[in-house]
């Protein structure tokens, strides 16, 4: 079998350019890879749905190769199971109730990435519509592909929602996936999983075309292994054009949030300290500042609220001759057919449907929003003083308001899992200049063994 462990973007197009490897031979090997670590009993469970046109797409690129001027030509990619994907394959959210939906059109991150050359090679399994659904449902979990597990331990909580996604590049199932976040479902799983998750400032990148949330929160963004990988994406996604050049910054001034640092463990607290100090040795200047610490809540109330009308748009647009056209068809088919639908309840889609907290008022609503945008102003005059921030993954405040984030893993923990920094800017194309940076400083990415 074909070696694909940890390869990039650029080693990628390299191996395509000397002739190394073909895009079909590429594709084959993590085909192949996924067949042999993820399919069937006691595997990790990352790929919901393998592309059945995935091998003929790569040979199409290799004939028509001539046509393409994109690093993202010939590479291997995988979507989150939210994607639509206008193909063979379904598009459902994790939900037996959407398991024979087939999307009319691409998403439209997917209109560029087929555009771009990229070949998708399949759907990731993900916590079922985004954690959406139920409020004891475990993270990867969904009743169309069951329970994803992490490639370090088995039994570890690899986190959610975008948890296949995150396993699946981690286990170097794909050269990168992509992910949706609505309040910390690429952050989180990234984070567990030792990869590069990026998540754009809201609208940044186009959410038209994925199954929804909240219209306020949703965000799309790639994930990774490298912090160059997550550049790639994002410039080719967005019409710039980021290069290795325009990644070098100097005199950088990092602020560490201390808000929720107190929730950390030992173990935890003794890893970032070690951290910050190689960074401050590499002559970073760091300074303690404190943002306002957002209650998960606050971020849940708004999901609520949006729930109902986002989803019920989405399913109002399927065709006509299927079943699924709205919330309250979801719910009345998980009742149907409940010995396969609800392992976890359905109660969040109930809550929503039938309004049953007073909190989810319309008064409630606007105030939230009307918070959310003082939070923001004032979250961006404190973090106008710098050039990034480091940020607790406890920290919910730049989902809240819509700010970019990154993550960057630095190692792991005494139990083998993974360990990472969270950082946020102001901006996209700054953020990701200075993770780069901080990758080459302290960046540390530790490789799964896969022995299943």
């Amino acid at each position: 079998m074909l070696k694909t462990d940890e390869l990039t973007i650029l080693q990628i197009q390299d191996m395509y350019q000397k002739k190394k490897i073909s895009i079909r031979e590429l594709v084959a090997a993590y085909l192949d890879r996924i067949s042999l670590y993820d399919q069937g009993s006691g595997k990790l469970n990352s790929i919901l749905e393998v592309n059945p046109d995935a091998l003929e797409v790569a040979a199409s690129l290799e004939r028509d190769k001539s046509n393409f001027n994109s690093r993202l030509y010939g590479i291997p990619v995988l979507l989150k199971d939210n994607y639509d994907t206008a193909d063979r394959m379904h598009t459902s959210a994790g939900s037996l109730a959407l398991a024979d939906s087939y999307a009319a059109q691409d998403a439209d991150i997917v209109k560029i990435l087929r555009q771009k050359g990229a070949v998708i090679i399949g759907k990731t399994n993900m916590t079922e519509f985004s954690n959406s659904m139920s409020n004891g449902m475990k993270a990867g979990y969904s009743s169309r592909g069951g329970q994803v597990k992490s490639p370090y331990h088995i039994n570890a909580d690899p986190s959610g929602s975008s948890t296949g996604s995150a396993v699946a590049v981690s286990a170097n199932f794909c050269a990168a996936s992509f992910g949706t976040d609505t309040s910390g479902s690429i952050i989180s799983p990234a984070i567990k999983n030792g990869i590069v998750g990026f998540c754009p400032s809201n609208g940044t990148l186009s959410t038209k075309g994925i199954i929804p949330v909240s219209f306020t929160l949703d965000t799309a963004g790639p994930m990774t292994r490298t912090v160059m990988d997550a550049v790639i994406i994002y410039s080719e996604l967005n019409g710039a054009y980021i290069s290795e050049d325009d990644l070098n910054i100097a005199d950088l001034t990092i602020g560490v949030n201390q808000t929720n640092i107190i929730h950390l463990s030992a173990e935890e607290h003794g890893m970032l300290t070690s951290i910050l100090k190689e960074l401050e040795q590499s002559g970073m200047e760091l300074t303690s500042l404190y943002l306002p610490d957002i209650p998960k809540d606050h971020l849940v109330k708004i999901q609520r609220y949006e729930f109902k009308y986002s989803i019920n748009k989405y399913l109002s647009n399927l065709p006509v001759k299927y079943p699924i056209h709205s919330l309250q068809d979801l719910i009345e088919f998980n009742n149907s057919n409940s010995n396969q639908t609800l392992k976890y309840g359905q109660s969040i889609f109930l809550e929503v449907e039938e309004n049953t907290k007073g909190d989810l008022s319309e008064l409630v609503y606007k105030q939230l929003l009307r918070d959310r945008e003082k939070v923001k102003n004032d979250v961006l005059e404190t973090i106008n003083n710098y050039d990034a921030c480091i940020m607790s993954q406890n920290d919910y405040v730049m989902q809240y308001i819509g700010l970019p984030m990154i993550t960057l893993p630095c190692g792991s923990d005494k139990d083998g899992m993974p360990y990472g920094l969270c950082l946020c800017s102001d901006q996209n194309d700054k953020l990701l200049k200075i993770a780069h940076q901080l990758e080459c400083l302290v960046g540390h990415r530790v490789t799964p063994n896969l022995c299943i």
